[in-house]
């Protein structure tokens, strides 16, 4: 068991390390702080501190006991607590005034920012990550379907697609969902139907429509091309935005 969470605890630093350059310079920067850092207070803010979080971070009962309260998803997070840019620009900053002249102290700030400029990766490369579309940065499809359905004063309440569940509440807190982001995340997902009803092979519009009731949406949104059978039963078509059907509960009282 204990080997099995150590090899779990072994992938989580290679996929947090990236192409392992940022590491090996925090790992140079430790070590030459060690060296040369007399002042015992910094010492325990850069330095100590980083060897008791690595000790914790690959201890197996400690991962354990963060995998069961908190989800193997997140422990990664804990890295998030090493001194990694403060202690890289720190023993930089130390190394760059020990050197003796002016024509050394360029040369050591052009290969500090090629290094730093190494360590990382183009963002738009993954296909996570797009370029903006707008100042809210979500998608303004997005955009154009909550613009329609919000009403000026007051909430409203509508079942989206997975697709869009990240971004409405970012964008406007005026739409209220029946359930968010977090029935997608496995540790943190609680069961609800209409999302399953939502998620299915073929929406079951029948039972889509009477859930929806259920839980009191307004509106319910759902993409032209989804394949669907049956219909929304007491909701009432309003109109196409960007390829996404708007439907509004019958009796829904919100003009």
């Amino acid at each position: 068991m204990e080997k099995e969470t150590l090899m779990q605890i072994l992938q989580i630093m290679r996929d947090y390390a990236g192409n392992g350059l940022a590491i090996i310079l925090y790992i140079i920067s430790a070590i030459y702080l060690f060296i040369k850092e007399k002042d015992k207070m910094k010492r325990i803010v850069l330095l100590y501190s980083t060897v008791m979080i690595m000790f914790l971070f690959i201890l197996p009962p400690f991962a354990v006991f963060i995998f069961n309260t908190m989800g193997q998803e997140v422990y990664y997070r804990i890295l998030w607590l090493l001194p990694m840019t403060i202690v890289i620009a720190y023993a930089f900053i130390k190394v760059l005034w020990s050197l003796p002249n002016l024509k050394w102290k360029i040369s050591c700030c052009v290969l500090g920012g090629i290094l730093i400029i190494l360590t990382g990766d183009y963002t738009y490369d993954n296909p996570y990550f797009s370029k903006a579309e707008n100042r809210f940065h979500v998608p303004q499809i997005v955009m154009n379907v909550c613009d329609t359905i919000i009403i000026e004063g007051r909430e409203v309440r509508a079942v989206v697609p997975s697709e869009m569940l990240p971004y409405v509440r970012q964008y406007t807190a005026n739409i209220c969902m029946p359930y968010g982001r977090d029935v997608v995340v496995e540790t943190w997902k609680e069961n609800n139907p209409l999302y399953d009803a939502m998620e299915s092979m073929i929406a079951d519009c029948n039972l889509i429509a009477k859930l929806a009731a259920e839980q009191g949406c307004h509106y319910i949104i759902m993409h032209e091309e989804r394949e669907r059978e049956g219909s929304l039963e007491g909701y009432i078509y309003q109109r196409t935005v960007n390829g996404y059907e708007i439907y509004l509960k019958e009796d829904a009282g919100l003009f």
